[in-house]
């Protein structure tokens, strides 16, 4: 047993702990502000995109089709070196959570989109029929079945956002994968630093998931 654990370099990996926890904070706090800034962004978006105004829409539609297509890390530069140009000196957290939500926001809201119009126009008809407004018929009749329909999807999309956080130690951010590569650096333990820092991850988007499908079993449990 010895053996196996000094293999996986396990000893070396707990004596380095407390600079991985530090990168490991800051892995959660990036995720967690640019999960709400790309929910916020995607339920932003969502309605003009559906407003069938075509000097709305389609301003919305080449934007999210240009963030969509185009590196996340180039968005990150280009928000860590051009927000600054514009008079806006943010810092480099700042900037990856920008750059992270803008991107996510956008397909998040191709996702509240499709799961909208998945729903039967005879909802709709049948509410506006009871005398509802479209905005209630949208917010009592078509929403709660639209949320039962995109939280896989946007479950899905946040775990990508988790993983991608990863892409903000190319402006400095010293976070999880960044911790990881100033310790091989020191030390030449490639193996081992990317091997945890993978378990890390691995146990931070599982457990993002189950805590997702629990929501999901009990949002299905109250219809």
């Amino acid at each position: 047993m010895d053996a196996i654990l000094s293999f996986f370099g396990f000893g070396f990996i707990q004596s380095q702990l407390p600079r991985f926890w530090d990168g490991f904070q800051l892995t959660l706090a990036i995720s967690a502000a640019s999960m709400i800034g790309a929910v916020l962004w995607g339920l932003a978006l969502v309605g003009p995109r559906m407003s069938g105004v075509r000097t709305i829409v389609i301003p919305i539609v080449a934007y999210i089709e240009l963030v969509r297509n185009t590196p996340l890390l180039l968005q990150i530069y280009l928000s860590y070196f051009g927000l600054p140009l514009l008079g806006l000196p943010l810092s480099a957290f700042m900037c990856g959570v920008i750059a992270i939500a803008s991107q996510h926001g956008a397909f998040l809201c191709e996702i509240f989109r499709a799961g909208i119009q998945s729903i039967s126009r005879h909802q709709w008809e049948g509410a506006l029929a009871l005398g509802m407004t479209r905005r209630k018929a949208m917010r009592q009749v078509i929403l709660p079945q639209a949320v039962l329909k995109v939280v896989p999807p946007i479950g899905n999309q946040l775990v990508i956002l988790i993983k991608d956080t990863s892409l903000v130690s190319a402006i400095g951010i010293i976070e999880l994968t960044l911790s990881g590569k100033m310790v091989i650096e020191r030390s030449g333990a490639s193996f081992e630093v990317f091997l945890f820092i993978a378990a890390v991850y691995l146990l931070l988007t599982t457990t993002f998931g189950v805590v997702l499908r629990i929501a999901e079993n009990r949002l299905r449990a109250r219809q």
